[in-house]
């Protein structure tokens, strides 16, 4: 499979988990204390940008934060789904490579990737983290996640019906690798946590690393 063959079986993926996925994590936010050491580094009103927000569980949070939100997600029954819990938002239906079509440089403050980065193969996910610096303000913040590992495969997704047949595609990066690829960035917080159990993809979890960065000044 081509890069875009890889993401276009991820697209397909969401779309088929799309229901149920909405029904048991539409609102529920897990990590709250990841997500506040975050808050820390934003200025009030802050524009994010969620890059794979799904059925808009982070849009209900940082709403009622008083931040200015915006979700791209490429499935577009997720967003209908979270049209249907929360009611309409801004809302892009693309591809995570094409961020660039939708905004101009130094026009976002925040961009938020939180298990979204580890579905992009290793070139498409070069060019997505410029394409971030780029759009990013004058000292903008990134909050992402990855998967920790060192290769690339096909997982079990545990809400599709094809259980156990291996089919939602995953980057598994090492930290130097991760390092290396925001090296435009300073990490200003980093943490790690295995996920594990029924709803977490993969047979025996994962191992994730969590890290908040600001933009370097060229």
């Amino acid at each position: 499979m081509d890069s875009l063959e890889k993401r276009n079986s991820v697209m397909k993926d969401y779309d088929l988990i799309a229901k149920q996925y909405s029904e048991e994590f539409g609102t529920y936010i897990e990590d709250l204390d990841i997500y506040k050491e975050y808050e820390k580094y934003l200025t009030p009103g802050s524009t994010i940008l969620d890059l794979g927000a799904g059925s808009g569980r982070t849009y209900a949070y940082f709403n009622k934060k008083g931040y200015k939100y915006i979700a791209l997600d490429f499935s577009e029954k997720m967003k209908e789904y979270a049209y249907k819990i929360h009611g309409e938002f801004p809302y892009i239906v693309d591809d995570i490579v094409n961020i660039k079509d939708h905004f101009e440089n130094d026009s976002i403050d925040s961009v938020f990737a939180i298990y979204s980065l580890f579905h992009l193969p290793l070139d498409d996910l070069k060019n997505t983290i410029k394409n971030i610096y780029d759009i990013l303000k004058e000292d903008g913040v990134l909050f992402l996640s990855f998967a920790l590992g060192n290769k690339e495969e096909f997982v079990d997704e545990p809400y599709l019906e094809e259980n156990g047949r291996n089919v939602l595609y995953m980057n598994y990066l090492t930290k130097n690798e991760i390092y290396e690829l925001i090296k435009n960035f300073d990490i200003i917080y980093e943490t790690e946590k295995h996920e594990s159990g029924d709803n977490v993809i993969g047979e025996d979890g994962n191992d994730a690393i969590y890290i908040i960065s600001r933009k370097k000044q060229k």
